[in-house]
């Protein structure tokens, strides 16, 4: 297979963001887009030469030029186009999180198995070089023995209205939580979370989780959207490793680049989604990299799996419920 043929569901900003990856992604080709708002699939499909733009979900699917479908739709709707893709024999790469509860999770990767498809789950962090760099340095046991993680990951005050349509957990932590399950490889038994609620939004706008691994490992992770628009900053983003031997700093605030201006302050992603060139390169660009080559060789993807995606909402389930209840929750259950 020289290239793969993919189907976009979903062109909201993200979408968009995928459609410039694929630009730089060697061999892939977008035919067709899908969004049940077909303005939107119109503009980006003629911004990004789509040939193709299909007015319902089944005629994408069912589109025999196709090898993989790419859902990027809100996260409380992954389940009906993974599945009609995976049932017309296509691949399958998804957005975090998987879903947002543990059955429609388990009914995607059961179907993945008995169709024998290809199903990725877009947790982009482990494809992001000081990430990555951060498992190796865990693998090679010069941190020793994990003893404590902390994750910040805060957000402008004003990507609240797009963004508080799905909790926080779910929507920015299941990244933190991913990679404290990454680096210790070790189940969660106990977790505890802490949510307010400054603007009276649906959903919490800070939350603080605690995590007790089974190892003895503890783990933090804060998330928070109320960073002042005018600051200039977008991704108040770090992670901390503590082992009995070392430590490990993820920052990207300061950010190795920024600019000053007479408009202001900013300090530009350079590490998940930035674009060069008219095409978006970094994390995003490696992971679906991989997602094709994967898809190219039909071989199923090693960096994640659908069992672990779904353990990141297990956990993440469990700090909204304990939030909610207000009390320490044990997780007993896990794949």
């Amino acid at each position: 297979m020289d290239r793969v043929r993919i189907g976009l569901v979903g062109c909201g900003l993200f979408g968009e963001s995928h459609l410039r990856a694929y630009r730089a992604v060697p061999g892939a080709e977008v035919r067709a887009v899908y969004d049940p708002a077909p303005e939107r699939a119109k503009d980006l499909a003629e911004t990004f030469r789509v040939p193709r733009i299909c007015s319902s979900l089944p005629e994408l699917c069912e589109l025999n030029d196709l090898d993989a479908v790419d859902v990027v739709s809100p996260e409380e709707t992954h389940l009906e186009p993974v599945l009609a893709a995976l049932e017309a024999g296509k691949a399958v790469f998804v957005e975090k999180p998987l879903a947002t509860n543990l059955d429609e999770c388990s009914r995607m990767s059961r179907a993945a198995t008995q169709a024998q498809r290809i199903l990725m789950v877009g947790h982009i962090l482990r494809f992001e070089t000081k990430c990555g760099l951060l498992k190796q340095e865990v693998e090679s046991g010069r941190l020793g023995k994990i003893v404590s993680m902390h994750a910040r990951r805060n957000r402008p005050r004003s990507l609240l209205e797009r963004y508080n349509r799905t909790h926080p957990v779910l929507e920015n932590s299941i990244h933190d939580i991913d990679l404290m399950l990454w680096y210790t490889g070790e189940r969660v038994r106990r977790v505890r979370g802490f949510g307010r609620k400054a603007t009276g939004r649906k959903h919490h706008d800070t939350f603080w989780g605690v995590l007790e691994f089974e190892g003895g490992a503890l783990g933090i992770v804060e998330t928070i959207w109320l960073l002042p628009q005018k600051a200039g900053v977008l991704l108040d983003d770090a992670f901390q490793l503590i082992g009995d031997r070392g430590v490990g700093n993820i920052s990207l605030y300061p950010g190795a680049l920024s600019f000053w201006r007479d408009d202001g302050y900013e300090i530009p992603d350079s590490g998940y989604d930035p674009r060069l060139r008219g095409a978006a390169v970094g994390a995003l660009r490696d992971e679906l990299t991989y997602f094709c080559e994967c898809v190219r060789n039909q071989r199923q993807p090693g960096i994640i799996t659908p069992r672990e995606a779904k353990n990141a909402v297990r956990v993440a389930l469990a700090l909204v419920e304990s939030g909610n209840r207000q009390q320490d929750i044990e997780i007993n259950d896990w794949d």
